[in-house]
């Protein structure tokens, strides 16, 4: 079977929700590619078969409906390129290596074989699936400030958890449980289905719903890898939420939009404790990590 490649480029601020409607219509894998500070690219790939023209024309009714929601995808267009099956098989899985995160964290595709040492915190994805797989810089500096946040037995909330790779992590370095929250349906069964693969099932409650209503009960650590806009309205419910001390991590952040989100957190009792920053494309992307006071 022959593939098509669909190119999408869009705002910054439509990229979840498009990336959203690619993986509705079944993408076998989505791409995020950043263009500049303000553009994306969001690459996806189908069968070449009669439902494509359908698939592009819900893409073209999206585009004109997401500013009614307030968000404006900008000059938006669509690209349609003919990929040869091979071709696409090899540059797919090409594209997704294993990688090493932080100190200890190993994530690795489903299909490839890689050694790693016993002190490894390994964790098996199948890129492309859903958000946070480890290959954009968002989902990079959360794990690496998660290796340096979770302790035994620690208690977890993971807001947007996407591909569920942060509920993971927190389980392998020590967590006793995680509620791992996602807001988009289409996310659940992809999440569940990672969370058997990395045999952590019996420590990770997987709910929809968002960060302001999802949480329950008391935490030690708080997570989210979602963008800004999401972020800020989370934060006031987040102190009743923690116990004595505990902590938040949150990234998905604009090296633009970190001085809002200090200054929320601030107004919420919060000392921000590490900053750490990752560039990709030209696009600074920025992980906060704060204590409640």
């Amino acid at each position: 079977m022959d593939w098509a490649r669909i190119t999408v480029t869009t705002s910054h601020n439509a990229s979840e929700a498009v990336a959203n409607c690619l993986f509705e219509m079944k993408a076998t894998g989505v791409e995020f590619r950043s263009i500049d500070d303000s553009r994306v690219n969001l690459i996806a790939y189908y069968p070449l078969d009669d439902r494509l023209n359908t698939r592009m024309q819900e893409l073209r009714d999206l585009l004109t409906e997401l500013p009614k929601w307030g968000i404006l995808p900008g000059p938006a267009t669509i690209n349609l390129k003919h990929v040869k099956s091979e071709k696409w098989a090899e540059a797919w899985k090409a594209a997704f290596p294993p990688q090493r995160i932080g100190k200890r964290t190993l994530v690795v595709p489903t299909w490839h074989e890689t050694s790693h040492n016993e002190t490894d915190i390994l964790i098996r994805l199948d890129p492309g699936m859903a958000f946070g797989t480890g290959y954009h810089p968002t989902t990079r500096l959360s794990l690496e400030l998660l290796e340096n946040t979770v302790k035994i037995d620690d208690r977890v909330a993971d807001i947007g958890t996407g591909s569920g790779i942060l509920s993971i992590a927190a389980v392998k370095l020590g967590a006793k449980q995680v509620d791992a929250i996602e807001i988009d349906p289409t996310a659940i069964p992809v999440a569940a289905e990672n969370f058997q693969t990395n045999g952590v099932t019996q420590k990770v409650s997987l709910s929809q719903g968002d960060g302001r209503n999802g949480m329950e009960g008391k935490y030690h650590l708080i997570i989210g890898n979602i963008l800004t806009k999401a972020i800020l309205p989370i934060i006031p419910n987040c102190p009743s939420r923690l116990h004595p001390g505990g902590s938040v991590i949150f990234s998905g952040i604009l090296e633009t939009e970190l001085a809002q989100i200090q200054s929320v957190l601030a107004e919420n009792n919060f000392e921000v404790t590490q900053i750490v920053t990752e560039e990709e494309d030209r696009i600074t992307w920025v992980a906060v990590k704060a204590s409640l006071l």
